[in-house]
C-alpha cells in the first residue's frame, strides 16, 4: 500500500473516530437536557471540538440526534443477527432476542423519554408533521427511510427465528408475521407502560415474564383424554 493510500486510511479512521465521539457526547448532552434545551454549543463543549469542528462533521442538532437514533437501530440489528446466527433452539434465540431488547431498552431508556415525549425530537425522524403521529390510534407515521430500512431488517430476523421454531415443531403452527408483531408490541409496551403499574422489574424479570407470555400465553391448555 502507497503512503497516500496510507494517509487516507489514517485520515478516514481519525474522521470516523471524531464523529463517533460525537455522537456519544451529543447523547449524553441529550440525555441531561432532553433535545429542545440541548445545544449545538453544549455538544461541542462536552465533545471538546469547537463548534466549527462539529458542523464538519454534522449539519444541526437535529442531525445530531437523528443519527444517534439511526445508530441504536443498527446497534440494535447487529446484536440481533448475532443472536439468529447462534446454533441453539428457536426457543432459546427468542428468550436471547428479548432479553437483548430489554436490556437496551433500559441502557436507552431516557433517550427513548426524548424521542416519544419532545414534538421536536419525534418530528426529525418523521416526514410529516410531529403532532400528526398521535391524531389516531390507526395511523402510523412516515419514518425516515433509514430508520424504517433498519426496522425493516430487524423485523426479518424475528420472522425468521419464530420460522425456524414453527419448521422444527418448538412451535405451532402460527402466522409468522403476526407472531412478530405480537412480540414487538408486548416489548414496547411493557417498556412504555406509563406510571400506573408501580412495581419495577429487573432486566431477568421483564425477559422471563414477556417469554413466558410470548410463548405459552395464558389460556389453559386442556388436558387430553382417552379415545381423542
Amino acid at each position: 500500500m502507497s503512503k497516500k493510500n496510507l494517509r487516507k486510511e489514517r485520515e478516514f479512521h481519525r474522521q470516523e473516530e471524531n464523529r463517533r465521539f460525537i455522537l456519544q457526547a451529543a447523547e449524553r448532552i441529550f440525555v441531561q437536557k432532553g433535545y429542545r434545551l440541548a445545544t449545538v454549543d453544549d455538544i461541542a463543549d462536552e465533545a471538546q471540538f469547537s463548534k466549527a469542528t462539529l458542523y464538519r462533521y454534522f449539519k444541526s442538532k437535529s442531525d445530531i440526534f437523528f443519527e444517534i437514533i439511526y445508530s441504536s437501530f443498527e446497534e440494535s440489528y447487529n446484536g440481533i443477527k448475532k443472536i439468529q446466527m447462534k446454533a441453539m433452539s428457536a426457543e432459546k434465540k427468542i428468550k436471547e432476542l428479548i432479553g437483548f431488547v430489554v436490556s437496551t431498552y433500559h441502557k436507552k431508556k431516557n433517550l427513548s423519554r426524548i424521542l416519544f415525549m419532545e414534538k421536536a425530537a419525534m418530528k426529525k425522524l418523521m416526514k410529516s408533521n410531529s403532532s400528526s403521529h398521535v391524531a389516531h390510534p390507526d395511523f402510523h407515521p412516515n419514518i425516515s427511510p433509514k430508520i424504517k430500512f433498519q426496522m425493516e431488517k430487524i423485523s426479518e430476523i424475528t420472522c425468521d427465528i419464530i420460522k425456524q421454531g414453527v419448521e422444527t415443531g418448538e412451535f405451532r403452527d402460527i402466522d409468522i408475521h403476526e407472531a412478530n408483531v405480537v412480540l414487538g408490541s408486548l416489548l414496547r409496551g411493557f417498556h412504555f407502560r406509563g406510571p400506573v403499574q408501580e412495581k419495577k422489574y429487573s432486566i431477568q424479570e421483564t425477559t422471563d415474564l414477556l417469554h413466558s407470555f410470548f410463548l405459552n400465553g395464558i389460556k389453559r391448555q386442556k388436558k387430553s383424554t382417552k379415545g381423542d
